[in-house]
């Protein structure tokens, strides 16, 4: 069974995100649980109830983000899997390399999720420093990889429109990190997650917070730039194999395994269906 329509994923990502911001920051104005003004992302999920929908949703992006950048890491060595110059080499390094920030960063979109900042503040600054840091640099890797993939992957407008998007995840990303910190030395009030304008420093902390949505959008445009790239491919789902080695029965009682069904055939082009070559696995 193959699947395909795979341009869903990144476009499900690029809807799903802001909806569970949107939602909860909603939900948290109603019950005045936050300042209408550009709360941090992460305010409009402390409180409860809103914060079951934004852990439960989050959770549920962060799960679609990993699938997504696992998905733009197998399309990529699809192209260059047999191709053995020192480019492709370089290529693949970086694209594997690219797979690991961008796993750790949705780890990090989860870890926002479970992990409120009333409770335990420091495991969610983590949690939003890996998904923000590795983010940016899991970009700007996929921006270089575009410029040395085009014309076979991508065009050359793409692979800028993906550049300009790194440099407004990475300035808007600092932006939050140094304006966050000069506000909350000058936070005079009793709840971060609810800054009135009279609590002290509340101009820094509506430019860093104003940056954290920018950075968050940007990221999320980003990965919709995947949609177009995603319609020209396909996966298939493996096949089971039996291992006979463990079974009693002494006509299947040996050291090998018996493979049922071996071929597997992880990524299929839309124009090569008929013609690609099965992978074994052995």
């Amino acid at each position: 069974m193959s699947w395909d329509n795979l341009h869903f994923l990144p476009l499900a990502v690029f809807v799903c995100l802001p909806f569970t911001f949107i939602i909860s920051y909603i939900i948290a104005i109603c019950l005045g649980h936050v300042e209408p003004v550009f709360p941090y992302i992460s305010d409009t999920g402390t409180h409860v109830p809103e914060s079951n929908i934004f852990a439960q949703a989050l959770n549920m992006v962060a799960a679609l983000v990993a699938i997504t950048i696992y998905m733009r890491f197998k399309h990529v060595e699809q192209y260059y899997r047999d191709d053995l110059t020192l480019t492709s080499n370089k290529i693949f390094r970086l694209n594997r390399l690219a797979l690991y920030f961008g796993i750790l960063s949705s780890i990090g979109l989860s870890v926002v999720a479970n992990f409120r900042e009333i409770e335990l503040f420091k495991i969610h600054l983590l949690g939003a420093l890996m998904s923000f840091g590795f983010g940016s640099v899991y970009c700007w890797l996929q921006s270089w990889l575009s410029f040395r993939m085009v014309p076979l992957v991508n065009n050359k407008r793409m692979a800028w429109c993906r550049t300009i998007l790194s440099v407004i995840i990475t300035i808007s990303f600092l932006i939050t990190c140094v304006m966050g910190q000069i506000s909350i030395h000058n936070f005079h009030g009793k709840d971060p997650t609810n800054w009135q304008p009279e609590n002290g420093g509340y101009h820094t902390h509506v430019i860093s917070t104003i940056s954290e949505w920018i950075a968050a959008m940007a990221l999320d445009f980003f990965i919709l730039t995947y949609t177009r790239e995603f319609q020209t491919f396909t996966v298939s789902t493996p096949r089971v194999m039996l291992r006979t080695d463990d079974f009693d029965d002494p006509y299947l009682s040996h050291s090998s395994r018996y493979p049922v069904d071996a071929t597997i055939n992880p990524i299929q082009f839309s124009s090569d269906r008929e013609t690609s070559t099965p992978t074994t696995i052995r």
